[in-house]
């Protein structure tokens, strides 16, 4: 299970300047749909180009690329690491293939598109690497000894770590290897599938450990992780993402003496909110001697008081990576610093967001791991004046929002004084005639936030007089989160903020199996579907949906 946890990283300086960026390096992909007709323009007037982020596994950074009318394209990516996997997707078709900076060229044919087994034609940086890549694929696809992970787990299953890694790596290079006797594979593509193998077998460790709650052999460190791979594939990005998991469930899962006193003296120094020149002498001298007194304990507890959320964020973090540089080698204590920041940084508000990266970012000396945080950074505060301005008009409205407007369509109902149930039974008058799609969710989750962005393919099937779409937040965090969240990803629909003490109320009439769920309403505000499919399961609800209207 994947932790949130904050921040990132230190080292034993809290005020290190910050290193200078190094410039990122791009691609240009151009190509060409041949014999594009009208009617496939049409169904598909944009190709997609997509890349990795070592941080985050899950998140595919897309370019789209307009089709001209004679079937080109052309589109700029930018690349952190020398050599990146990248992704064209065109329509229903889809290839990976290996990007360097410079122009890379693919070519499709629209009247093969579905009866070629190889549809694409490079050209550019790395053409011969690419077209045999494709070949590959083709041939691993009526491979009949593709490894199969069910079977693997059966057949390692009370093996030793070094005894899985080189089955489950062999099993996974079977396709290549068979390949090989009948082309002679280049050098660059031999590296690349292979390596990809090998990360795929050490995500399969990394599943296997977690799910056994096991330490793993440090003496497959190097295996599990190489050191100086210049490489950026979809499966290494995963395995570093499962090891941060793994790593995670080991912080967190053992005891721990707590942060030694210099270190809470520094975070206080710096972060402490209203410290009185006797307070900051005081914690100057700890800070120096790393030693206090029992009965020393009130005075910190009272500062940490004050600024509760950051210190204890902070020190949250700091224990971690404590405990991580006892565990795994610098590289990997590198990793996990930036990932971890990473990983939070869709749980967090804009100003903490801030304070965090401009904490952590000095921090990060790895350019390649420093880059990658940059540019998820960028992505989570762009737009910021826009989401500011909802926060400030959210935050000047106080206790009382009763749908009020605060993004274009994101309309925000707030009364702490009401019963939850009054206040939903308020919204859903206001939408009487309409088939209304109630979800509960949360911004602090990755499933939730998904669920959130799902529901929107759902109010753009229906018509506004037909579905009406409402959210209901989780409380237990900073209301101002579900602002920023909604307003970043323009969540059209209505925004319904309860308390902790309004929920329960609304939680029995509902009556969800979790805290992730849905309930369809008719069109005379009658629930005809508790716990309904969730918006990721697009045509499940919809049925359930057609049948209201």
């Amino acid at each position: 299970m994947r932790t949130v946890c904050l921040l990132v990283l230190l080292s034993s300086s809290l005020t290190v300047a910050q290193p200078a960026r190094t410039a990122v390096d791009s691609v240009i992909v151009t190509g060409r749909v041949r014999n594009l007709s009208a009617q496939l323009y049409r169904e598909s007037p944009t190709v997609l180009v997509s890349r990795n982020n070592i941080l985050q596994a899950s998140r595919e950074l897309v370019r789209p690329a307009p089709l001209n009318v004679d079937g080109t394209f052309r589109v700029s990516l930018p690349l952190i690491y020398p050599q990146e996997e990248l992704y064209f997707t065109y329509g229903r078709i889809s290839t990976a293939f290996l990007a360097a900076p410079g122009t890379l060229s693919i070519e499709l044919n629209a009247d093969s598109l579905f009866t070629a087994d190889v549809p694409f034609r490079f050209g550019g940086v790395n053409a011969q690497v690419n077209q045999q890549f494709a070949r590959f694929k083709a041939f691993e696809a009526s491979f009949s000894g593709k490894p199969n992970p069910a079977k693997l787990s059966e057949q390692v299953s009370g093996k030793q770590d070094e005894a899985v890694y080189r089955q489950v790596a062999t099993a996974f290079q079977a396709p290549f290897r068979a390949f090989s006797t009948k082309e002679k594979p280049f050098p660059l593509l031999t590296r690349w599938v292979g390596w990809s193998n090998r990360y795929n077998a050490a995500s399969f460790l990394y599943d296997k450990a977690g799910y056994e709650e096991a330490t793993l052999a440090k003496s497959l460190n190097d295996s599990l992780r190489p050191p100086d791979d210049q490489l950026l594939t979809a499966a290494r990005a995963t395995a570093m993402n499962r090891f941060g998991t793994y790593a995670t469930s080991l912080s967190t899962g053992r005891t721990t003496n707590g942060l030694p006193v210099d270190a809470l003296a520094s975070l206080l120094l710096r972060y402490g909110r209203n410290l009185t020149q006797t307070e900051r002498t005081r914690l100057q001298s700890y800070q120096t001697t790393n030693s206090a007194k029992a009965s020393d304990l009130r005075f910190f507890q009272d500062l940490v008081k004050r600024s509760s959320d950051t210190i204890q964020r902070l020190a949250t973090y700091e224990t971690m990576i404590r405990r991580s540089k006892s565990q795994f080698d610098s590289a990997s204590v590198s990793y996990l610093t930036a990932y971890w920041l990473a990983y939070s940084l869709p749980t967090l508000t804009l100003d903490f967001a801030k304070l965090l990266y401009a904490y952590a970012r000095p921090q990060i000396t790895d350019p390649q791991l420093g880059q990658s945080l940059d540019e998820l950074y960028a992505l989570e505060v762009k737009d910021s004046v826009r989401i500011r301005a909802a926060v400030q008009a959210f935050r000047k409205a106080g206790d009382k929002l009763d749908g009020t407007e605060l993004s274009p369509g994101v309309f925000v109902t707030k009364n702490d004084l009401p019963a939850g149930g009054a206040l939903f039974d308020r919204i859903v008058g206001t939408n009487r005639g309409k088939v209304v799609y109630v979800l509960m969710t949360t911004a602090t989750e990755e499933a939730g936030q998904q669920a959130a962005l799902d529901a929107q393919r759902l109010r753009a099937r229906y018509r506004s007089r037909d579905l009406a779409l409402v959210y209901v937040p989780v409380p237990g965090t900073d209301p101002s989160l579900w602002i920023e969240f909604s307003t970043k990803h323009n969540l059209a629909g209505d925004h319904l903020l309860l308390t902790g003490e309004q929920l329960p109320e609304l939680m029995e009439r509902l009556r969800p199996d979790d805290s992730l769920s849905a309930t369809v309403i008719n069109r005379v505000g009658k629930i005809v579907k508790r716990n309904a499919p969730l918006p990721g399961a697009y045509e499940e609800v919809g049925k359930v949906i057609d049948k209201q209207l």
